[in-house]
């Protein structure tokens, strides 16, 4: 009787160890998941490497919603996405790397690696691409866009540049942050050097 009743108690023992394992192991998985989903940068491990990525998702972040019409206050991070807007992504960007999903003004948002570059591609609900922006630099830029800011005003220092893509139109549009006398201006233009009307 003694027997049994130690190998039952070994037994349950077993099991609770056990359980408390998966259970460990499930609360890291989850906790990866979490990481994946919301695109926290970096982990207790590293934390040196953590903080230059959450650096550089800040300053690119920066550049992408500076001078929209909510005055750059930016994204939030955001969990759930709908299908119909992962599903959309996924299609469009079946390589990209690192994803950050926020959301913005309704709008869902992924900012990802995209080869040399990180980019932001916004997303309606229904899973329709609004557009995609990519920080490029000044050198980027063709050369119709320089000689029309230029011309029109030589005193212009760039300061930032942003490479919109949207659906369904021929000729990408360029965010130019302008820095004149001191004060900060954006102006939108297309491939051509035409100023052109965009407000996000």
């Amino acid at each position: 009787m003694k027997k049994t009743f130690l190998l039952l108690t070994a037994f349950a023992i077993s099991l609770s160890m056990l359980a408390q394992g998966n259970s460990e192991g499930k609360s890291k998985n989850k906790q990866k998941v979490k990481t994946e989903n919301t695109g926290n940068p970096g982990n207790s491990r590293d934390k040196g490497k953590g903080d230059k990525e959450k650096k550089e998702l800040d300053d690119h972040n920066k550049k992408i919603w500076e001078g929209t019409s909510d005055n750059g206050g930016g994204s939030k991070p955001s969990k759930n996405q709908p299908a119909k807007v992962r599903s959309s992504f996924q299609r469009d960007y079946p390589n990209a790397t690192n994803v950050y999903w926020t959301k913005y003004r309704g709008d869902w948002t992924a900012t990802f690696g995209n080869g040399l570059y990180r980019s932001t591609a916004i997303y309606h609900a229904n899973g329709e691409r609004r557009d995609t922006r990519t920080p490029i630099t000044k050198d980027k830029l063709p050369r119709n866009v320089l000689d029309s800011i230029f011309k029109r005003r030589p005193e212009t220092r760039i300061e930032d540049v942003v490479k919109i893509e949207v659906p369904k139109t021929i000729s990408d549009i360029f965010k130019i942050k302008d820095i004149i006398q001191g004060k900060a201006e954006f102006r939108y233009y297309d491939a051509n050097g035409r100023l052109v009307q965009y407000n996000y």
